[in-house]
């Protein structure tokens, strides 16, 4: 079992955080935020919640990133939120002091500790923390999780079957570089390409991309932002993290790209949570190979423009 600590309790983290606390495989969470008052009535909250439903998983707050002392994941949800015609690529000056900041504050205290990284522009970001930990801590990304359980909601819909019994992936860049991975997309083991014609199913394939990179538009536009599928999506990859369960799913972790001098942050679905470094490079197309790529290069341009303002 784990002690995860989750900083920033805003829309996602709160949410996230809730998730989190009815999950067998949690010890512990610690809930922080520059707004200490936010951090601890979302804790109190999640409490009543738990106790209603006869779960005893225990929860903290803490007043400040540095406060914190012994976890086992730290998840970085703080800064600043999109907002209505904004992109995500458009945070990363305000967004990169911030995560930066809560690297520096919790590393003497969390020396086995491995950094979740959630704030956007996400890859950038991780690619960021994995800058400053400097080798103390192994850093992965949300990536395109959440793209990929939309990819799947959409498929679902569309070919009306379950949403459990699709297998699919996104990988590249979380957002605007994202890669629908169609040639691993399988229904209940069925290749999609042989599904649709079984069934004759006529798939509009666009419909379904342009769905995966805009549904959080139109969220955003409704709601005033994502919160439960990014819980429920990241709540999975944590689980593998936690769990070791060897599972494929989309999140980032750094990868060295011909013509970028860095190792990035994308996403390639690969194992979680074991020492194997499994992934499907080698099994998707090249021109998939040649869009992440691409997403990869896009991705390092994000991170550059801010490399030397932190």
């Amino acid at each position: 079992m784990a002690h995860i600590a989750v900083v920033g309790t805003g829309r996602v983290g709160s949410a996230l955080a809730y998730t989190l606390a009815f999950q067998h495989w949690v010890r512990c969470l610690t809930l922080t935020d520059i707004n200490e008052k936010l951090a601890r009535m979302t804790a109190e909250e999640i409490c009543h919640a738990m106790a209603m439903n006869g779960y005893d998983t225990e929860i903290q707050a803490d007043g400040k990133a540095s406060e914190i002392e012994g976890a086992d994941i730290i998840v970085i949800c703080a800064g600043t939120a999109r907002t209505p015609g904004m992109s995500r690529r458009d945070l990363a000056a305000k967004n990169a002091g911030i995560v930066k900041q809560i690297v520096v504050d919790t590393l003497d205290n969390n020396s086995h500790a491995k950094y979740f990284v959630i704030t956007n522009p996400v890859d950038a970001m991780a690619t960021l923390a994995e800058h400053v930990a400097e080798g103390r801590a192994e850093v992965i990304g949300t990536g395109t999780c959440l793209e990929t359980v939309r990819f799947r909601t959409v498929l679902a819909r569309e070919l009306k079957v379950q949403a459990r019994r699709i297998e699919c992936y996104v990988g590249g860049e979380h957002g605007e570089s994202s890669v629908p991975i169609w040639s691993m997309v399988s229904i209940e083991g069925i290749p999609l390409l042989d599904y649709l014609r079984a069934h004759k199913i006529a798939l509009d394939f666009k419909k379904c991309e342009e769905y995966v990179r805009n549904i959080s538009v139109a969220v955003i536009e409704g709601t005033g932002g994502t919160r439960w599928g990014p819980a429920g999506a990241f709540t999975e990859v944590l689980h593998g993290l936690v769990c070791n369960t060897g599972r494929v799913l989309a999140f980032s972790r750094s990868r060295v790209f011909e013509g970028i001098p860095i190792p990035v942050h994308v996403t390639v679905p690969g194992k979680i949570g074991t020492q194997n470094s499994f992934d499907i490079w080698s099994y998707i197309t090249a021109e998939e190979r040649e869009k992440i790529a691409s997403a990869a290069h896009d991705i390092y341009e994000t991170y550059r423009k801010i490399e030397g303002t932190v």
